[in-house]
Order: structure tokens, then sequence, then C-alpha cells
């Protein structure tokens, strides 16, 4: 196993955990805001900022770590980290693996968008981006 691929599954694992806590403050921030919960709104947005700081500084690692691949490891890393290889069988389990944590992430992605779209009809009303 290519350790650097290691390093970039440890990585993404990082990713996915952190996703997973956006969606769940973000989720948080949508019932406090059913609740007209002003005060916990505002506490979440600043531990949603952070987790999103936290998540910005790990898509930086990722690249650090894709840089110090070979040209071609770094081609197949970057297929099996993009959306138009959903449904490709990859050739080593590192890719494959790869894969299946950048599709875990996608979903929890797009359930985050449906509290966020919420959030944002709510606070936004007529001005929202989701009215756009």
């Amino acid at each position: 196993m290519n350790t650097v691929f290691t390093g970039i599954l440890l990585n993404l694992q990082k990713k996915y955990t952190k996703v997973n806590e956006l969606q769940d403050v973000t989720k948080q921030m949508a019932e406090s805001l059913q609740r007209n919960d002003l005060y916990s709104f505002r506490l979440l947005m600043k531990m949603r900022t952070q987790v999103m700081l936290e998540l910005e500084n790990i898509d930086y690692a990722q690249e650090d770590l894709m840089k110090v691949l070979s040209e071609n490891d770094e081609k197949q890393a970057r297929i099996a980290l993009s959306k138009e290889t959903e449904e490709k069988q990859f050739e080593t389990p590192e890719l494959q693996r790869m894969n299946d944590i950048y599709k875990k992430i996608k979903r929890s992605l797009q359930n985050t968008i449906q509290f966020d779209k919420a959030i944002s009809l709510k606070v936004g009303r007529n001005s929202s981006f989701y009215n756009k």
C-alpha cells in the first residue's frame, strides 16, 4: 500500500467526520430557528464557522498530499475523488476506498444543503440565495 495513499485516506476520513459535524451543527441551527432561539443560533453559527475553517485546512492538507504522488498516482486519485466516476470500480483497494469515502462525503453535504436552505429561506426570506 502506498503510504501517501494511506495519508490521503486518513485525511478523507477526517474530512468525512468534519462534514458530518457540519451537518449536525447546521441541523441544530435550523432547529434553533424553529424555536426562535437566536442566542443558540448565534453560538451554533460560530461553531459552524470553526468547522468550515477546519474543513478548509483539511482540503489544503489533501492538496499537499496529492502533490507528493507520482503523476499517474495523482491522476488516479483525482479520478477516484471526482463525481464522474461514482459507479466505477477501481484497480486498487485504496482507490476504491477513496471513492467510497468521497461518495459518503457528497451525501452528507447534500443533506447539509437541505438544512442550510431551510435556514437561508427563513433568515433571508426574499433575498435568500435559494430564491434566485
